[in-house]
């Protein structure tokens, strides 16, 4: 079993992912004695799959899974979960907003005691850097107000896409997610946070890249109505907290 494997969903990411994956292969080259960077293609209608096979050309330890049908972030990512093969499992986004050199405050979260790490744009800490657009803080704060509220009292940043997870814990928060699309954060963490698993939110520096698929109106009002739903389905005893679930039709 490696050291650490480092899970990428992308979804027409042929512009932005080379710089992230190099990014993040050099890191874990310099710190880890064995990884592996699985990236999962979620459907891709540009050259996703071209960008990730040339790179996987040069560089070893990366593989792709290529989903060919657009199914959310949120399947990809329980996919990708799925098939990693390491002691340490990092969600990082393709855009490269999370500096890769802010998993090793994430590891050391981990080290001192918790299952889950999750980087945070929002937690108070004056060393921290980020830069955001003024609208989308806004709007990110005011549902984070929400989710806080009504399913994950005490965090500041639940939608951050960086997250480190001990093997078993995320395989097992994972299997029992259903949720495909966005809110699938807000899914697996009120589900570690039923199942009494440790999280711990680190502060961690973030920049905005251009290029983001997700429309804060619309995207938003969704995952709120998915937010709903969770506490919903939970409050109506329709998660089995004990039995995770595998994926059959996954499509390589």
């Amino acid at each position: 079993m490696k050291e650490i494997a480092v899970i990428i969903p992308a979804y027409n990411e042929e512009l932005r992912l080379t710089p992230t994956l190099i990014s993040v292969y050099e890191f874990l080259q310099k710190n880890f004695k064995n990884f592996e960077i699985i990236v999962v293609n979620d459907g891709s209608s540009d050259n996703t799959v071209q960008v990730v096979n040339d790179f996987i050309a040069r560089y070893n330890n990366t593989k792709l899974i290529n989903n060919k049908i657009n199914s959310g972030k949120g399947y990809a990512l329980r996919v990708g979960v799925q098939a990693a093969d390491a002691d340490l499992l990092l969600i990082n986004d393709a855009d490269g907003s999370s500096p890769i050199g802010e998993l090793l405050k994430l590891k050391q979260a981990v080290e001192d005691g918790c299952d889950i790490a999750i980087g945070s744009r929002a937690k108070p800490d004056k060393t921290r850097n980020v830069e955001a657009l003024t609208y989308r803080k806004l709007i990110g704060r005011v549902y984070s107000l929400i989710i806080t509220s009504l399913l994950l009292p005490g965090f500041y940043d639940t939608q951050c896409g960086f997250k480190l997870y001990k093997n078993n814990v995320a395989k097992h928060i994972f299997g029992l997610s259903t949720i495909n699309g966005y809110s699938f954060d807000i899914e697996t963490l009120f589900l570690a946070n039923k199942l009494h698993y440790k999280i711990t939110e680190v502060a961690i520096n973030w920049h905005n890249v251009e290029g983001s698929k997700v429309n804060v109106i619309t995207d938003s009002f969704k995952m709120l109505m998915e937010t709903l739903r969770i506490a919903l389905k939970y409050n109506q005893g329709k998660y089995d907290l004990k039995n995770p679930r595998k994926l059959n039709n996954v499509q390589r």
